[in-house]
């Protein structure tokens, strides 16, 4: 496609091992959730996201319907709109629609999941120049592409920032802060305080999609 570039970086899933026992030896133990997306479980994180008790999707792109607007101009348009971890392209396409940036660049770790969804998108929208990128945004990294003078921001939605302890978000922060570059932009989704009924339903659903996701990740180690 035209309108498609596909960056591989290569992220080093060989340390996949050596984390996970560093993870498992910690106190509290740990996996990263990078780990859960290799493309069978971004497939089943797919169909978390249409589940009936999980309500964090539904209700981003609710917000942004209603204010896509006020968000393309507090980010600026026509820039390079990074997106943290792109997964399916629901909500993007709301926000691509509102912002029109010149360049949409998702980032993702799921190499084939990454280059489905950005071939959907670019079929979907071909006058839109896209840039998708197989890195592992929680660790360091540079843009394989960027005109010099061209605004940046970038979207990181989901309430994935909860998924890190606070000093791993604060360093993930600072490394998208420096990605960004001065003048940056950031649009982050986060999820307030739920009552604890309504989260064990998003997180244990009752067709249990969320447990094969987790088991999934047992399956690979």
């Amino acid at each position: 496609m035209p309108n498609l570039t596909f960056y591989d970086l290569h992220p080093p899933l060989a340390n996949f091992r050596e984390e996970v026992i560093t993870g498992l030896s910690a106190m509290p133990k740990a996996i990263s959730p990078k780990f859960f997306y290799d493309q069978q479980g971004s497939r089943l994180f797919d169909r978390i996201t249409e589940l009936p008790e999980y309500y964090q999707t539904r209700t981003e792109i609710s917000i942004i319907r209603e204010h896509g607007m006020e968000m393309a101009s507090l980010l600026g348009e026509h820039s390079l709109l990074l997106e943290l971890g792109s997964g399916s392209s629901k909500k993007i396409r709301l926000l691509l629609d509102a912002l029109h940036p010149a360049i949409y660049m998702p980032i993702d770790i799921s190499k084939e999941h990454l280059r489905e969804s950005a071939q959907i998108l670019a079929k979907h929208s071909p006058e839109l120049e896209i840039h998708a990128v197989c890195a592992d945004y929680s660790n360091d990294f540079e843009l394989p592409y960027y005109p010099q003078s061209m605004p940046k921001a970038a979207f990181f939605p989901g309430s994935s920032i909860g998924n890190f302890e606070p000093l791993l978000a604060q360093d993930l922060l600072r490394r998208t802060a420096k990605v960004l570059g001065a003048g940056g932009a950031l649009l982050i989704g986060v999820d307030l305080i739920k009552e604890t009924q309504k989260l064990n339903a998003a997180y244990n659903d009752s067709q249990g999609v969320t447990a094969d996701f987790n088991l999934n990740l047992l399956t690979r180690i």
